[in-house]
């Protein structure tokens, strides 16, 4: 296995153990490689769109999608541990990435009013529910962190 997917792979590895998206300082130290070259994978994986960056502070992860580095409004709960999801679609997607059933608790983006959906054995749980999508997908990434 090359570097940087050692690199890509210790990051999942721990936001799924852990819910907490390390830092180039902590890859580096878990590989016993020198920082210099995590930094250098955290940029390649962020042009490979694999991973968004802290802005003002590149050895901090914002996303690693499905999971978000940082508390957003859709909080993610599976097996008793909560992570935070960047949308409604990664929110999801953490469940599938996780291969758990999990509870999905953000708010209606109208209303406020609280909203929950469950996964369970793979597949959502019929909820009556929209999920809208402002940006369509295809432009999601001409500005990842507004979407």
């Amino acid at each position: 296995m090359d570097f940087e997917a050692a690199v890509k792979l210790h990051i999942y590895d721990a936001l799924a153990r852990t819910a907490h998206a390390p830092t180039t300082t902590e890859v580096a130290r878990a590989l016993n490689a020198p920082l210099t070259q995590v930094e250098a994978s955290f940029r390649s994986l962020h042009q490979k769109r694999l991973l968004v960056p802290e802005p003002g502070d590149p050895s901090r992860i914002r996303m690693a999608p499905p999971f978000s580095g940082v508390p957003t409004s859709f909080r993610v709960v599976a097996d008793s541990r909560s992570y935070f999801a960047n949308c409604a679609w990664d929110a999801l997607g953490i469940a599938a990435a996780l291969h758990r059933d999990a509870v999905v608790e953000a708010a209606d983006g109208h209303s406020g009013e609280p909203i929950r959906l469950e996964v369970k054995d793979a597949r959502p749980v019929p909820e009556p529910c929209v999920i809208h999508f402002a940006v369509p997908a295809a432009r999601w990434w001409e500005d990842i962190l507004h979407t």
